[in-house]
């Protein structure tokens, strides 16, 4: 069963309904609430899984991370991911929200893609015509004693199990070794470690754990992206997350106009019951309509609604 939900094609999928009495509507619901069901639940324990966050916060910066921290914060220069939390505390007072949101912008948890670690040449995200995995340098390499603890499977640029990457920069001619990761002391890492949306959720979950912060993940179904949401302290209401660089989040309605392919439902996954639910009308709709979009998006929100409904 495990095999069938990681790996549902087509003759999955009918074997799954033979088993279940057919192609019939209630058949479809069963089915649906299992699937959705293990998602939910795949999340979970993804997160409670990710360890204690404390073993990251005591990584020494860089001289370039500690100056740029500096510039952006002031105080003290930073020494460790401590130090910069700290500060962060300061600067936000007594509020959760504040603090939250320095702590998305902060470049602690931001997008780092995948590169060389020596020139910060990038590789790109995905496999395109002339950006095939022996076009831009990597290679899948078993990971090493002392990596394998930390190593997970992930998607990047296709699915892959547990093993690492190997970067022959085409720029300098370095090597640099990656791999995607739920420990702390590996994604907190600044020297240029690539950190994907999946490590970066993992870690801003981690750390509002931490910090007390009300968060919840946001997922769309049938595309490889995630999210969250906090509450707004005024009224409690739940609001996407968005730091600089990050992919679009309240308006990720916007990205069907990428023409890489469409979502069907967006949910939120909560550690709580009453967080986890269907969202899918909230990134379907503006706020003036009580959604999550901005109000450019307005006039294009029933040509994404019929896309979605496709």
């Amino acid at each position: 069963l495990e095999r069938t939900f990681a790996h549902l094609t087509a003759p999955a999928l009918e074997t799954l309904e033979m088993g279940l009495g057919g192609c019939t509507p209630d058949t479809a619901r069963t089915i649906g609430r299992a699937l959705l069901r293990r998602k939910v639940h795949a999340v979970l324990d993804k997160s409670n899984g990710f360890g204690d966050v404390e073993a990251g916060l005591d990584i020494a910066l860089p001289e370039a991370m500690r100056s740029r921290c500096l510039k952006q914060y002031g105080g003290l220069s930073p020494m460790t991911w401590r130090d910069c939390l700290s500060r962060l505390k300061t600067l936000s007072g007594d509020s959760r929200e504040q603090l939250w949101s320095y702590v998305i912008a902060h470049p602690m948890t931001e997008y780092v893609p995948n590169q060389c670690q020596r020139c910060g040449h990038i590789v790109p995200d995905e496999t395109t015509p002339g950006y095939t995995d022996a076009e831009v340098g990597i290679s899948e390499v078993p990971p090493t004693a002392s990596e394998r603890p930390f190593v997970r499977g992930g998607y990047y640029r296709g699915a892959r199990s547990a093993v690492a990457f190997l970067l022959r920069c085409p720029e300098c001619g370095d090597e640099s070794r990656w791999f995607r990761s739920s420990a702390a002391q590996v994604i907190l890492n600044p020297n240029r470690w690539g950190r994907l949306c999946g490590e970066q959720e993992d870690l801003r979950a981690a750390l509002a754990r931490h910090l007390s912060v009300p968060l919840r993940a946001i997922l769309p179904l049938d595309w490889d992206h995630v999210w969250s949401e906090t509450r707004r302290e005024a009224d409690g209401a739940w609001v996407a997350c968005q730091g600089p660089g990050d992919a679009p989040a309240a308006n990720f309605a916007g990205r069907l106009d990428e023409g890489i392919g469409a979502w069907t439902r967006v949910i939120a996954v909560s550690a709580d019951v009453e967080g986890t639910s269907d969202v899918t009308e909230e990134y379907l709709s503006c706020c003036s309509a009580g959604g999550r979009a901005d109000e450019r998006l307005d006039e294009e929100m029933p040509r994404y609604r019929e896309t979605v409904s496709a």
